[in-house]
């Protein structure tokens, strides 16, 4: 056998538990041919081969049936953010570390001791996770929307080869004409949907919301206010909610009367305060919803 026969055979076996992993026998054939087009793609586009005899990886591609199964044609998703939560080694003390998936949707951690480690894709822009663990966990989307629909997530089991976590995501048929952000809504008050709205079981006409949203200070009641109008404006209407519901609901929670929570607006918060410690994550979010920065595009 000549060196260049040796080297297609290596070759193959590399694309075989590499980026065709998910590939269906009947559309092999296809995909290997022609071989030598295969061969010259970039190093990025091949899953570290380390990864079927130790650590985590998998497929981030679009599920364009919505099936939750990754079929044959349907795509790899580049660049997308892949994060995994694992021990520091210092009593329960956990970090996050970070990856992005190559050209074929690829990812790819390095192997850690015996243990359970949440792992986790930011959802891309404008997409949704596919249905969970709906087939062969070779081919199935894993993840499911965590509790601010900001990634999907599941808990993989470390110790030895992982490399089945996959996640599928769709595009959504939401319209998403475009987030607003408080100061496009405090300006705007002719593109307002509704005549008021009701934020921590408290109605404010739309004259009242927007003289408060032009009083946004020291006081992070207003702040949060701020936010919170604005996100669910442009949920009502019709920007993508999905990323975004449960930070509403516990924004809006945080601004009910005390005992509950520690609004209504204009109730004093201050920025030191164990009140803002909890509030501000959800400020944060809602920000960078209104600003087009997670699941719906900002308007135009």
């Amino acid at each position: 056998m000549s060196q260049e026969q040796i080297q297609v055979i290596k070759k193959t076996q590399r694309l075989l538990d590499g980026p065709l992993k998910h590939v269906k026998a009947a559309a092999l054939a296809a995909a290997l041919v022609p071989l030598a087009s295969v061969f010259v793609a970039p190093a990025s586009a091949q899953q570290d081969p380390s990864c079927h005899s130790a650590g985590i990886c998998g497929v981030v591609w679009n599920d364009t049936n919505h099936d939750g199964i990754q079929n044959v044609g349907e795509p790899g998703l580049e660049g997308v953010k892949v994060y995994l939560i694992v021990p520091t080694g210092i009593g329960t003390e956990t970090e996050t570390i970070w990856t992005e998936t190559d050209l074929s949707g690829s990812y790819y951690f390095a192997a850690y001791p015996e243990g359970t480690y949440p792992i986790g894709v930011t959802i891309p822009l404008g997409m949704k996770p596919s249905p969970l663990s709906v087939g062969a966990d070779a081919v199935d989307s894993n993840g499911v929307s965590d509790t601010f629909g900001s990634s999907a997530t599941t808990v993989t089991f470390a110790g030895g080869s992982n490399p089945d976590t996959d996640f599928g995501f769709f595009t959504t048929s939401i319209l998403n004409p475009g987030t607003g952000t408080p100061g496009y809504w405090k300006n705007h008050a002719d593109a307002w949907p509704v005549p008021d709205i009701i934020i921590g079981g408290v109605k404010y006409t739309k004259a009242q919301a927007i003289a408060w949203l032009g009083k946004v200070g020291k006081d992070k009641t207003t702040t949060m206010f701020s936010s919170l109008v604005s996100a669910r404006l442009n949920v009502i209407i019709g920007n993508d909610p999905g990323c975004v519901a449960g930070t509403i609901v516990k924004a809006d929670a945080w601004m009910t009367a005390p005992p509950i929570g520690y609004g209504p607006v204009g109730s004093g918060v201050q920025a030191s305060s164990p009140a803002w410690t909890i509030g501000e994550p959800l400020h944060q979010w809602m920000d960078a919803y209104n600003n087009g920065q997670l699941c719906a595009p900002h308007r135009n």
